[in-house]
């Protein structure tokens, strides 16, 4: 959802006085925050202050589920979750049920998010409404005074947003930010789920209990691997870019448009409330959470939580399922409501036969579990792991070796340093590149004794890579007169989006120079057969099950149907990429089983005519 900045016609601005409902036990002032609602929304959306609930419900009801602190405490209770119902009403039908109102099984999604939430023994729900909230307040409330018993210790608060509100999901955030500010502590971890979306109990037990500042992480983001279940995804899916064989619980890259990528981001987010903070000062104009997530994950700071089979699934209405993103091109599967109106599935395997009359059977199918691609990984490519060292540790010899004056190594994108090891023994000096700060320190601690003073891993964005090597390195190592060798192997340039591939390039170029060499490592296309049959085939989780329909021979795409798109680089196409894309002078180039090894430098423009 896209928030808009528009003026609200609420005409319901009347006394702001709180009901004696569910906000009754533990609630802050409210006058307090809404100035501070109003001050922050002020600042991101022309939209109308947050209001407590000013439905009436049941005060008796609601003192045995309002619970206080130490009732939560007593009854096991745990964890922060912030449950977004905020419907935009500038994007419905105002006859047309919100997306929290469809009905399962005769259950509304937003009930069914709560119970699921309730069920995880979370201690504290903040649900954000917006337009139809007062219905899903009655909702919530009949559901819960079903049975008061089950619901035992749960602190219950409702953010009203009003019913002409017109923001989304970062602007419902930013409008929680005050109750977060006032009843929760900055190191707690924050849940935020959406009222369309539902999730097996043990993965919300697992979020409540992620300790994302012990850890040094920003947030965390529930990720689905097994694309080959899905049978539908919204034009809004977020994708999410992992290296397996770096970091088993980070996400590399992720965002609406990537190229390469092995997940979904499935609707689970976890937050500091610091980050929350981030992403509310952000919140003007058209911002998504997944462009602060984006900046979170070039951070290293992304922390991934596994589906790993486990149910989830959220529902989209017949017109927002039609779309086309990433050749994503069908629809969910249909489920008829006991009104009639059609709705999609999403995220829930066809073979799930679904019926109006049953609420509970999403909660009895299992998704394929997650299979990891590490080992045959490693197997697929182990011979070019073994020829990328060879490759470059010529191009090292030739330019000194270990010498005094032989070669400053570089690598972009190290990862956990697979490539740099081996090649310590062949350079002077060796340094590993990566913006993430857990792959860099695992490096620094796996550093073999007998290298410990030539060999440096740093932080930082490799579109910077010429002036952080200047600032981090000692001078000996990056003097003018000492030979550079810039590395990016592993398709490791693949994962990276075509704005930063550019600059990175244009880096490697320019840390080569005349007298080094910049030296990438592509997927070998015409190895792309094989590595259908025998990688993609074998690894279903990261692209899905494919027909023959979807292999491209004369370009080695892989376009799969569950969206997932793979490209292989032939020796030709590599060549062009040097000399015509980047403008430097291919002075080897070896393609070699898997892999295609192209090694480059700027020409000497005073002694030779460029291409």
């Amino acid at each position: 959802e896209r928030p808009r900045a528009v003026n609200s016609q609420d005409p319901e601005d009347g006394d702001a006085s709180c009901s004696p409902g569910f906000v009754a036990q533990g609630r802050c002032s409210y006058r307090a925050v809404e100035a501070a609602a109003e001050r922050h929304m002020a600042r991101t959306h022309a939209c109308e202050p947050p209001k407590e609930s000013k439905h009436d419900f049941d005060k008796d009801g609601a003192d045995s589920v309002a619970a206080s602190v130490l009732l939560a405490e007593q009854t096991g209770r745990k964890g922060v979750g912030v449950l977004v119902a905020s419907a935009p009403s500038h994007e419905l039908d105002r006859a047309q049920k919100p997306r929290p109102l469809l009905e399962l099984g005769g259950v509304s999604m937003v009930s069914h998010a709560l119970w699921q939430l309730n069920s995880a023994h979370f201690a504290l729900v903040i649900v954000v409404v917006g337009f139809k909230g007062d219905e899903i307040q009655r909702q919530l409330a009949a559901h819960i005074q079903s049975d008061p018993s089950v619901f035992e210790g749960l602190r219950l608060k409702f953010v009203d947003l009003g019913k002409g509100w017109r923001g989304g999901r970062v602007a419902s955030l930013a409008a929680c930010m005050p109750i977060i500010d006032e009843l929760v502590s900055p190191d707690a971890s924050v849940v935020v789920v959406g009222a369309d979306h539902i999730f097996d109990e043990s993965m919300l037990q697992e979020a409540a209990s992620i300790d994302l500042s012990g850890d040094g992480d920003e947030a965390c983001v529930l990720v689905e691997f097994d694309l080959n279940g899905m049978c539908g995804l919204p034009a809004s899916t977020v994708f999410c870019a992992t290296r397996p064989l770096h970091g088993a619980d980070r996400i590399y890259n992720i965002g609406p448009d990537l190229e390469t990528y092995s997940g979904i981001e499935a609707g689970l987010i976890v937050f500091l409330p610091a980050t929350l903070r981030k992403l509310a000062d952000q919140g003007r104009g058209e911002v998504r959470v997944a462009n602060l997530l984006s900046e979170v994950a070039r951070r290293g700071t992304l922390r991934m939580l596994k589906t790993e089979g486990r149910t989830w699934f959220s529902v989209e209405t017949e017109a927002s399922a039609e779309f086309t993103s990433n050749g994503l091109r069908h629809c969910g599967q249909d489920y008829v409501l006991a009104d009639g109106k059609k709705v999609h599935l999403v995220g829930l395997p066809r073979k799930l036969e679904t019926s109006p009359s049953d609420g509970g059977e999403w909660a009895e199918f299992s998704v394929e579990k997650w299979r990891s691609a590490v080992y045959t990984a490693k197997s697929f490519f182990q011979d070019l792991f073994v020829d990328t060292t060879d490759f470059i540790g010529k191009l090292c010899d030739e330019l000194g070796g270990c010498s005094e004056g032989g070669p400053l190594v570089v690598e972009v994108g190290c990862g956990t340093g697979e490539a740099l090891l081996p090649l310590m023994d062949r350079a002077r000096y060796t340094c590993g590149v990566d913006f993430n700060p857990h792959f860099v320190e695992f490096c620094r601690q796996n550093v073999p004794q007998e290298h410990q003073e030539r060999v440096r891993h740093i932080i930082g964005d490799a579109q910077e890579l010429n002036t952080l090597l200047k600032n981090e390195l000692p001078p000996a190592w990056v003097d003018e007169n000492r030979s550079k060798i810039a590395i990016c192997v592993g398709n490791t340039i693949g994962i990276m989006p075509p704005e930063v591939r550019k600059n990175v390039y244009e880096q490697m170029k320019l840390l080569a120079g005349v007298h080094g060499y910049m030296v990438v490592v592509y997927w070998n296309g015409n190895r792309f057969g094989d590595a259908v049959q025998n990688f993609y085939h074998k690894n279903p989780q990261l692209c899905g099950k494919f027909t023959g329909e979807c292999i491209d021979l004369d370009t080695c795409t892989l376009t799969t149907p569950s969206g997932y798109c793979t490209h292989w680089t032939k020796p030709e196409e590599a060549r062009a990429i040097f000399e015509k894309d980047v403008g430097v002078e291919v002075t080897a180039l070896l393609e070699k089983g898997n892999g295609v090894l192209v090694a480059g430098r700027m020409c000497d423009c005073d002694t030779k005519v460029c291409a």
